[in-house]
């Protein structure tokens, strides 16, 4: 696009809704795209009208109890309709990026997979991915809509930690091929193999990834943010503030031409990546 056309123009993103409701969904296969991810495939047929039109979508998987096993979670309001119903009881509950969203050939019922993120003190979630097996059940509220990824960006600017990846990856593939990436690593040098793998196989491209030095401000000050640079950012919410602040106002960055999103903050469990990346400043 010409140099001077207007952020809303060259970053635009077409936004829309769709069905929200509560869908039973049944696994299918599990599988590992890297060693740190545990993939989970998901197909049924309440999944016939899902749609996952944008990178920076999210489901939200209800899990089993961890020690009952038993599955809490919202039932539809009604078959084609608009809403959930809520149980009393308490539910297990985590924010997922949908993934290769297709229709099985084999029984012609939509999937999609989710990959886990495996950690040395594993959650709800990624205790239940390390045990899943065909046949499990979960039930996936959301997307509630989709923004897709801007078309008019020469320079997509990733930096996130590896929570983001699934998210990245979706990014990397849905921006057009003559879109420039880079990735910044919110991760150890000792990650950053892997990391370009699952990128590329899971991305469908070649992206070089170097490693956030300083804080996530400093990471993106190093990259540079120009004015044809759509960035994405999305990790550990405490460590986003400083990126935030730097963008917003120190930078003056037009709000079409960012997107942040904290998707776990630390020291509290099932942290809602709706809330505010920075309590001292939670307009967006």
């Amino acid at each position: 696009m010409p140099e001077n056309t207007p952020a809303v123009y060259r970053f635009a993103r077409q936004r829309v809704r769709h069905r929200f409701t509560a869908r039973e969904v049944t696994v299918t296969a599990v599988s590992s795209p890297v060693e740190p991810f545990i993939r989970v495939t998901l197909s049924g047929p309440d999944l016939h009208d899902f749609v996952s039109d944008g990178p920076a979508d999210h489901a939200r998987l209800f899990f089993p109890h961890p020690l009952t096993g038993e599955l809490v979670a919202p039932t539809p309001v009604g078959p084609g309709e608009d809403g959930i119903v809520r149980p009393e009881a308490p539910m297990f509950p985590r924010d997922f990026t949908p993934l290769n969203l297709r229709t099985d050939p084999e029984t012609g019922l939509r999937a999609f997979d989710v990959d886990f993120l495996q950690h040395p003190d594993p959650g709800p979630a990624s205790a239940w991915a390390a045990a899943a097996k065909p046949g499990d059940r979960l039930v996936v509220v959301g997307p509630r809509g989709s923004a897709t990824a801007p078309q008019g960006a020469d320079r997509l600017l990733l930096i996130v930690d590896p929570s983001a990846l699934p998210a990245a990856a979706r990014w990397i593939a849905e921006v057009p091929e003559r879109t420039e990436i880079e990735v910044v690593a919110d991760a150890s040098p000792a990650d950053l193999d892997w990391i370009e793998q699952y990128l590329r196989e899971q991305g469908g491209r070649e992206v070089a990834v170097t490693e956030a030095f300083g804080t996530l401000a400093d990471a993106a000050a190093d990259a540079g943010i120009d004015e044809g640079t759509f960035l994405f950012a999305a990790g550990e919410a405490t460590r986003l503030i400083p990126l935030r602040r730097l963008v917003k106002y120190e930078y003056g960055v037009p709000r079409e031409q960012y997107a942040l999103s904290g998707y776990w903050k630390r020291g509290m469990a099932n942290f809602d990546h709706h809330a505010p990346i920075d309590p001292e400043d939670p307009e967006e």
